[in-house]
């Protein structure tokens, strides 16, 4: 049982962990933005747009590896989450068998 309440305890972890990553997610989302959008006004002319797209492409990769990562947790979350019960499920019918 106790292996059962392990597994269920890093289950809720993972869950806390994947909730800080997406918040983490919605604010470099939030960071990216107005950044573009201050750059944008402070740089005018081509250069500027160069230099905004650049910036734009640096951000949307890190976009992208935070989500891989969002993503990766959530699975592993997931699997774990049913392994967990699965491992509970087993144990009932365990006991249960046990006391028959």
């Amino acid at each position: 049982m106790k292996q059962q309440e392990d597994a269920v305890r890093k289950s809720i972890e993972k869950q806390r962990e994947l909730e800080e990553v997406e918040r983490e997610f919605r604010q470099l989302k939030r960071q990216q933005e107005d950044l573009l959008v201050r750059i944008g006004s402070a740089w005018r002319g081509n250069l500027s747009e160069n230099k905004l797209g650049a910036i734009a492409l640096d951000l949307n990769q890190e976009q992208r590896m935070t989500q891989k990562r969002l993503y990766s947790l959530d699975d592993q979350l997931q699997a774990e989450h049913k392994q967990a019960k699965a491992d509970v499920e087993r144990a009932k019918e365990a006991k249960a068998d046990a006391t028959h």
